[in-house]
């Protein structure tokens, strides 16, 4: 059962969103109880959505269960089937030379909510974010990972991006051998499954642009590293869309 007549996709519900792990055993958590309690204020018989951020979710009805220090605990109860949404192709891959934390979790958030696939967390010669804490199991990469869950939710995306620990701009080209990158200068045009990377506004250095075959423009000014990376995805994201040439 679906929570309107006809709805064919998760974006089409209309209704609060939260990204669980497991669609036949989920729980709220507590920032979840609070943000649907107190900040949207639904009540027992209110409608959400639960998805797995893999293109999975599902209906679920809400239920208080009582009060604790004075707020609602609110339990749910599923309601009818699992969809499954189709992933849209090609995948858009991004990698992300990151400026400060602040700065990248808002690029993050906007790239989740335009449906990039996979973002890689670079870092180069003129990049200024530190790497410790963005390796694997990193406190500031589960910050960016919350990041990409909350901006998931309130786009009511079926998919997250999948969010990689911090490696070099030399693993993502061996990775990606026919990746291209963003850069003053570039002439060529973004292409659809061509994984891309977006450098910080002080550029590369020489040894660093000949990593790449392909040079993208993104017009005349320089670009913070967060506006290159919300255009490129953008600019993919429609183009795979078929909405713009």
């Amino acid at each position: 059962m679906s929570p309107v007549p006809g709805m064919t996709s998760l974006a089409e519900s209309g209704v609060a969103h939260v990204v669980v792990e497991d669609l036949h055993r989920a729980e709220l958590t507590e920032e979840d109880q609070h943000h649907l309690g107190a900040v949207r204020r639904l009540r027992t018989g209110d409608a959400i959505t639960l998805g797995d951020g893999q293109g999975r979710w599902r209906v679920a009805l809400l239920r208080e269960t009582g009060r604790s220090r004075g707020k609602a605990c609110i339990q749910i109860d599923f309601s009818g089937e699992i969809f499954q949404e189709t992933r849209q192709e090609p995948p858009i891959v991004v990698g992300f030379c990151l400026p400060s934390l602040d700065r990248a979790g808002w690029a993050l958030q906007k790239m989740t909510e335009l449906g990039v696939d996979q973002i890689h967390l670079l870092y180069s010669k003129f990049s200024s974010v530190r790497k410790s804490g963005l390796e694997t199991d990193g406190n500031d990469l589960k910050k960016l990972a919350r990041v990409i869950r909350e901006a998931g939710m309130q786009s009511r995306s079926p998919f997250l991006p999948t969010l990689f620990p911090i490696e070099s701009l030399e693993s993502f080209v061996e990775m990606y051998p026919g990746c291209g990158v963003c850069t003053q200068g570039g002439t060529d045009a973004l292409e659809l499954g061509v994984p891309t990377v977006v450098g910080p506004e002080g550029g590369f250095i020489h040894s660093e642009l000949e990593l790449f075959s392909r040079r993208f423009g993104l017009g005349r000014n320089i670009l913070r590293s967060e506006t290159a990376a919300v255009v490129v995805s953008g600019i993919l994201s429609v183009r795979r869309l078929g909405l713009l040439l």
